[in-house]
């Protein structure tokens, strides 16, 4: 798909001028990264390992989320790039100090659904990180 890319591990993340958090495994609250403190993930090992990190480069407009479901699931969205309708979403945010929302952009594609004696509809393919609103 255009605009989204698998990355296979942490330290293939682009070093850009990123703001948004990592969770790791061990900890209660979640490392905040902003523009005075750089992503770096070489501290990050096997075990405390990130549960969820959600990364927002505004220059280049490319989106890093990670998940750990037994391995990582690593995903650079360029926006960019994406063909497809973008929707913006904004949820309130939990246990991120400072931020009283969190915003998105969902990804809507048009494909045939055979429910739907095969039209095109849209269907949600992501639901990609743009940054925080702040308090």
């Amino acid at each position: 798909m255009t605009g989204i890319k698998k990355i296979n591990s942490l330290s293939e993340i682009p070093d850009l001028n990123y703001i948004g958090f990592y969770w790791l495994s061990d900890a209660e609250l979640p490392v905040m990264v902003t523009e005075n403190k750089k992503f770096d993930s070489t501290h990050i090992k096997i075990n405390p390992f990130i549960v969820e990190a959600m990364l927002w480069d505004e220059k280049t407009k490319k989106s890093i989320m990670i998940s750990h479901t037994g391995t990582y699931q690593i995903f650079e969205y360029d926006l960019k790039e994406i063909e497809g309708e973008l929707v913006e979403k904004e949820y309130m945010a939990h246990r991120l100090d400072g931020v009283s929302k969190v915003c998105f952009k969902q990804l809507w594609q048009t494909e045939k659904d055979s429910n739907c004696e095969d039209m095109q509809v849209l269907k949600m393919k992501a639901q990609i990180f743009t940054g925080f609103k702040n308090n």
